[in-house]
């Protein structure tokens, strides 16, 4: 195994328990990757960390964020999940997509927001959307939250692990045992209209 491949799975390793653990648990044991990655020599390879208010919720996975650097708004496809579509021209709108649009509306809309990339993901999407993870201002990752609320699912790209993904799934099964939002009635789990 080659020194880079090395330190990336470290990095990955390190990322993912501050990621996971609450922001006052990760500041406490100095974790703090919203702040400075966990080892500077490979803070390029890590994650890419920037921060600002989110300006419009598209739908429940694609939102636009003014960056706090000043610079043009960015649209952000979130890393992780997926919801049920609203805006597609090429797709009817999905059991529980208006919902979904609605909470993130209520979680996302005028807050400010910490935008983390993934070291296993693209930097951007085929539609030049940024791919990153949403960090809430209370430090929860909001793919997390949505999934547990049942207003989105785990998603995999291309069969890429990432780094937060076993806590997504967790999210996830938690939503689905609970029958919580497209888990219950009336699209339990399918989000395609009949």
């Amino acid at each position: 195994m080659n020194t880079r491949r090395a330190r990336y799975g470290s990095t990955v390793r390190v990322l993912t328990a501050c990621m996971a653990a609450s922001g006052a648990v990760a500041l406490l044991s100095g974790c703090n990757p919203l702040i400075a990655p966990p080892n500077p020599e490979t803070a390029a390879e890590a994650a890419s960390v920037s921060s600002g208010v989110v300006e419009r919720v598209i739908d429940g996975d694609t939102i636009e964020v003014h960056l706090s650097t000043g610079s043009d708004s960015v649209r952000v496809r979130i890393l992780g999940i997926d919801t049920p579509e609203t805006v597609d021209p090429d797709t009817d709108v999905q059991c529980w997509g208006p919902e979904a649009s609605a909470w993130a509306h209520q979680q996302l809309d005028n807050t400010v927001v910490t935008l983390i990339s993934d070291p296993v993901a693209e930097s951007v999407d085929r539609y030049g959307r940024a791919l990153r993870y949403v960090v809430l201002s209370d430090g929860r990752n909001y793919s997390t939250v949505a999934a547990e609320a049942g207003m989105a699912r785990a998603y995999t790209y291309k069969d890429q692990q990432l780094s937060e993904a076993a806590n997504i799934g967790a999210a996830q099964s938690t939503a689905q045992r609970s029958g919580a939002g497209l888990w219950g009635s009336p699209c339990y789990g399918q989000t395609a209209r009949r």
